[in-house]
């Protein structure tokens, strides 16, 4: 290696040394003046107490498809398939119903052609008797058969509404919009009627059901929005409907809240709180400093030095953006509501004036 090349290696080393020299100053430098945060104070508002009760999301139509006819079993929907009303979800051989269908037809018109020749007959003793060319009883016997004719041939008819109605049966449809979570049969089956198919689920209209204790149903009130904690989220859902009549066993009666169009699936867990007493103050929190882990919820304040501190608190109901919480808070005491996700239990902190005055 000659000079120049020593030199150039040196000077690239020397810029590299810099700019990590420069990197370890200004996170050193902004370890000392603490991470950037927004601060908002708390307030005091009436709420009504609550209670948290574990609850599971359901789906208001959650149906088995069965088949109302008996036959082969030609075609099923794949499970997971999203599938429209009126959509084909499976289909039974109908080969025997067709048969069936053209010999009954064929009847019909036998029959028809009776009753044109009868009706034809009638109408010449009649005129015969106008004449007295005719006897009585002989009229009489030719509308008696004519009668019978047209009788059997609207038996014939409705024979053959039921034959189409089951050949339209043998085509199984969607009664309504939603998912197949679940498949029964395989293609090839001999299907016999009433037998379970498929489940057909509906995904978009959910409801979150509860099983609450008796003693909360004053405090309900219809279309009114509870704290619904699912994973590390909370959502605000309103009360659709709760039963009128409770478990006997369980002292308890269910809750239903709405969950239309909620991007979760049907059958997970969620807590929902609940309103238990009358209203009464509560010191509330900018949801936002909510910090919602699996184990814990807590609240970030700042102390008098500028330091984080982590505060353990329980979610009540909420207002609007705010939420009610029970914990070691004071009217006196600020919250963080920006720059907290990463900031941890006596980290030094700093204002950010700009998202202060933006909040304000």
């Amino acid at each position: 290696m000659n000079y120049a090349m020593i030199k150039k290696t040196a000077l690239s080393l020397s810029v590299i040394s810099s700019l990590i020299l420069m990197s370890v100053s200004s996170a050193v430098y902004a370890e000392e003046e603490g991470a950037l945060v927004s601060v908002e104070p708390v307030k005091k508002e009436q709420v009504k107490p609550s209670i948290w009760l574990a609850g599971n999301v359901i789906s208001r139509k959650n149906s088995p498809i069965s088949a109302e006819q008996t036959g082969q079993l030609l075609w099923v929907v794949e499970v997971g398939t999203e599938v429209e009303k009126g959509q084909l979800l499976a289909q039974i051989d109908d080969r025997h119903l067709k048969l069936q269908l053209a010999r009954q037809q064929a009847q019909v018109k036998q029959y028809q052609a009776d009753v044109d020749y009868l009706t034809g007959q009638k109408q010449r003793i009649s005129k015969l008797r106008e004449k007295n060319n005719s006897a009585l009883s002989e009229y009489e016997r030719v509308s008696k058969d004519l009668t019978v004719a047209v009788n059997q041939v609207a038996e014939l008819n409705i024979a053959v509404e039921q034959t189409l109605l089951d050949i339209e049966k043998t085509a199984i449809v969607a009664p309504f919009s939603g998912n197949i979570s679940q498949r029964f049969v395989h293609v090839g089956e001999l299907i016999s009627q009433g037998r379970p198919l498929v489940q057909l689920v509906d995904t978009d209209n959910l409801d979150i059901k509860v099983a609450a204790p008796l003693s909360i149903a004053p405090f309900l009130q219809r279309d009114a929005k509870v704290m619904v904690k699912w994973q590390d989220q909370l959502l605000q859902l309103p009360i659709r409907t709760w039963s009128q009549a409770g478990e006997q066993s369980s002292r308890t009666f269910d809750v239903r809240l709405e969950a239309k169009g909620l991007n979760i699936l049907a059958g997970s867990a969620v807590t929902v709180s609940l309103p238990k007493q009358q209203a009464r103050e509560a010191i509330l929190v900018p949801r936002d400093a909510l910090m919602l882990r699996e184990n814990e919820t807590y609240v970030l304040t700042v102390n008098k030095e500028n330091e984080a501190e982590k505060v353990s608190v329980l979610v009540g109901q909420g207002v609007d953006s705010w939420i009610s919480v029970t914990g070691a808070l004071s009217m006196d005491d600020e919250v963080v509501v920006r720059g907290g996700e990463r900031l941890q239990d006596g980290q030094k902190v700093r204002f950010d004036k700009a998202l202060v005055a933006k909040l304000n």
